[in-house]
């Protein structure tokens, strides 16, 4: 199982042009492993006032099992108005597909 808890955003910058307002923004999260694997994924979902999905990202990285870990990415080029909808991040456990 893993856990994903204190997600946290902050906006990088901001681009203005007459028809579009776009930015680029990191996101981070503490993510506790106890799953049997150390390649582990989580998304983090972007949710409205009504609690749908509008935006996610996926987070991944190596953490050992029963550890915790702070992952972080970055997010470039996203419509402004779209993510200032967003009210509330959650986490939850993705696949990594092995080929």
């Amino acid at each position: 199982m893993i856990t994903v808890s204190n997600i946290a955003t902050r906006e990088i910058s901001e681009v203005t042009s007459p028809d579009s307002r776009r930015m680029s923004f990191s996101i981070k999260a503490s993510v506790e492993n106890n799953s049997g694997e150390t390649e582990v994924a989580v998304c983090l979902q972007g949710l409205d006032s009504e609690g749908f999905e509008i935006y996610h990202v996926y987070l991944e990285g190596r953490i050992p099992i029963g550890e915790d870990k702070v992952l972080t990415t970055k997010e470039n080029d996203v419509d402004k108005k779209l993510f200032e909808q967003i009210v509330k991040w959650e986490g939850k456990e993705w696949q990594i597909v092995k080929w």
